[in-house]
């Protein structure tokens, strides 16, 4: 990436895609990637810690061969949790597969917790939004 006569990032085209490092990288892929969180989440309150009834909610990228993972089905199997998909994208670049999810996580504090070690583990990117009364989103 260029920024006035200068490289200012460098790696392969779907390092730079997937991983922007630099305000304007960021910018250029959200003009063709929209990242930004659909317009349903506008309303919502969200915490950063969690609260009673409440659950977590992630923003998980996926690339490559971890596109191919069933993921969310070893979330559910392995830590007994509930996953919700709120929105997700997927697409192809350079034959590649790419794609995020936005996904809801409720169940017991200790498993979530255990589930993020495990996402974390997959080499997925992830992004905690954060924390979302059950009755808020629902509303949303």
């Amino acid at each position: 990436m260029i920024e006035d006569g200068l490289i200012i990032e460098e790696g392969s085209v779907l390092d730079l895609f997937v991983n922007p490092q630099t305000p304007t990288t960021r910018e250029f892929i959200r003009t063709i990637i929209n990242h930004d969180m659909p317009e349903i989440f506008a309303d919502i309150a969200f915490s950063e810690k969690p609260a009673p009834g409440s659950s977590l909610m992630l923003r998980l990228s996926f690339i490559g061969e971890s596109a191919n993972e069933p993921v969310i089905a070893g979330l559910i199997r392995r830590f007994n949790i509930n996953v919700n998909i709120l929105f997700g994208n997927i697409d192809h670049l350079q034959n590649t597969p790419f794609g995020t999810l936005i996904v809801e996580l409720s169940g017991a504090d200790s498993a979530i917790q255990e589930a993020l070690k495990y996402i974390n583990a997959k080499k997925l990117g992830i992004e905690v939004i954060g924390y979302v009364a059950g009755h808020a989103r629902a509303a949303g």
